[in-house]
């Protein structure tokens, strides 16, 4: 019986040797590799796309735009120095019921490629929603360093992707 033991201890050990090799990366200690720090339905961005933020002025335009209602007490919350952010938008729609939101460990590192995966929620056909234009939104943080390329996927067509 010990040596089926010993066989089962080396087993599990093989198992967590090839999951710590996975793609999914956590920082140091033990954190996701990003964060969800809002969303809204009412970021004041009207385009679709993406807005890097590595400094408190940049922090600041976005905060300033007309028709915005984020949760900006958590948006300056954040260490700028210790964190970037990223808003991650929609662009205009017709009505509510839309959102996006990070999917939950959901990031990856590849070298200096940070890859980031959103959930897009939609109305369903007949469902009662107010008839306002929105533009939601999700802002993202994640540790600040020398990324090359970002990339977001679930958003639309393809993949989205910003050099800082």
């Amino acid at each position: 019986m010990r040596g089926s033991t010993m066989a089962s201890l080396l087993a599990s050990l093989a198992l967590l040797a090839g999951c710590a090799s996975s793609g999914i990366v956590a920082n140091e200690s033990s954190a996701p590799l990003a964060r969800q720090v809002t969303q809204s339905s009412h970021c004041g961005l009207t385009g679709p796309g993406l807005a890097y933020v590595q400094t408190e002025d940049r922090l600041q335009q976005l905060l300033h735009l007309p028709a915005q209602n984020m949760a900006v007490q958590q948006l300056r919350a954040v260490d700028l120095e210790q964190e970037h952010l990223l808003f991650v938008t929609l662009g205009e729609r017709p009505t509510g019921g839309y959102s996006v939101g990070l999917v939950s460990a959901a990031a990856e590192e590849a070298g200096k490629t940070l890859s980031l995966s959103m959930a897009v929620r939609t109305p369903a056909p007949g469902t009662m929603v107010t008839q306002a234009l929105t533009s939601p939104c999700v802002v993202v943080a994640f540790p600040a360093r020398d990324w090359s390329e970002i990339r977001v996927s679930g958003v639309g067509e393809g993949d989205l992707r910003i050099r800082p």
